[in-house]
């Protein structure tokens, strides 16, 4: 009987010696320590389904509190939830330059303050990812930085929710997260249910919640939040301001006004003596938003404003509107008018959230 051995083979020496070689990139794939460094090579694309994650868009203000809810209050995506009459509080924090708690550089992170009674409620913080179908069938993995003013347990809500006129919810799963004082890493990876034979309806989407129930006062830090398909959490995927501002102006666009500015740049003619109608484009939204607005007023080309006692949009699109505004002195027909604000703080806001 024969026996035959044959040598140990380092592979990657080997692929620069055969008659097909594995080129440089090849070489570089092969050499990569990491998945983060391995999709950077191949240039995949954006792979952060959480939109906001690392909290730099504030179109409704850098602080904003909820009593009951739910309600967007002020940082962009993020709905806030109390089951009482509370309040939870969610502002923008600022990471000192050059702390190396959190990788990566990030400028900001959010705080949300759960202020208890004594009795036992729930206090939540959420962000629907537009499309349940996101990895049914297969694994999401979530990946986060937090910390608490005291070691404390909270809960990561993940359920698919079918949306008006669909399927009932599908719970993926709650995964306790046992937070400390410090700032700590937490990844979780679940599989995602089939849709298959479920009925899609409007707004469907993926939640990922957030939350606690009891009476404890405390408050959580969080940061980098990152959602992302497959069962590996690469590192947190920094966007530019830009680009994750028009992300979340899909879902929200908000227009200011200070010290008698022109609002947006909305125009618009009277076409009675009390009632204005204005036009505009908007970057396009997920689909055709309502109204909001606080202190509006209206100009004339000479600088007249008057208040308006009532808006409304009687039409509107995913990428334009109709707005009609009702003052409170008469001006001439056919007149050219401005929204304007009247010396403070007014806006206008288009809203198509989940």
């Amino acid at each position: 009987m024969y026996k035959f051995t044959r040598p140990s083979i380092n592979i990657r020496e080997t692929l620069d010696q055969l008659n097909k070689p594995s080129g440089i990139a090849g070489n570089a794939m092969l050499a990569a320590e990491t998945p983060q460094e391995q999709f950077n090579l191949i240039g995949a694309g954006r792979k952060n389904l959480i939109i906001n994650g690392g909290f730099d868009v504030w179109q409704r203000g850098t602080t904003g509190s909820v009593v009951g809810g739910p309600e967007y209050a002020s940082a962009d995506r993020w709905k806030l939830y109390v089951n009482t009459s509370t309040t939870m509080t969610l502002s923008r924090q600022t990471f000192s330059p050059g702390q190396t708690e959190v990788p990566g550089n990030p400028k900001y992170y959010a705080k949300f303050d759960w202020l208890g009674t004594g009795s036992s409620q729930f206090f939540g913080f959420e962000q629907f990812i537009e499309g349940c179908h996101h990895a049914a069938g297969g694994y999401l993995t979530v990946s986060f930085y937090a910390r608490t003013e005291q070691a404390d347990d909270i809960t990561l809500g993940v359920n698919q929710v079918f949306g008006s006129g669909g399927s009932a919810s599908v719970t993926v799963g709650n995964f306790p997260i046992d937070t400390e004082t410090t700032w700590k890493k937490f990844v979780v990876t679940t599989q995602v249910p089939s849709i298959a034979g479920k009925t899609i309806g409007a707004k469907d989407a993926l939640a990922f919640t957030f939350y606690r129930n009891g009476t404890l006062n405390s408050y959580l830090e969080i940061a980098n939040v990152q959602v992302e398909v497959g069962s590996v959490a690469t590192p947190f995927e920094h966007r530019s301001y830009g680009e994750e501002l028009a992300l979340c102006q899909r879902y929200y666009q908000m227009y200011y006004g200070y010290s008698y500015q022109v609002i947006g740049g909305f125009t618009g003619t009277m076409e009675t003596t009390t009632t204005c109608h204005f036009f505009g484009n908007i970057p396009e939204m997920r689909g055709a938003p309502t109204l909001e607005e606080n202190n509006l007023h209206v100009s004339t080309a000479s600088g007249s404003v008057f208040g308006v006692t009532s808006s409304s949009l009687p039409s509107t699109s995913k990428n334009g509107f109709r707005l009609v505004a009702n003052i409170n002195t008469s001006v001439a027909a056919n007149t050219f008018m401005f929204l304007r604000s009247p010396g403070s703080s007014a806006y206008i806001a288009f809203n198509a959230e989940l």
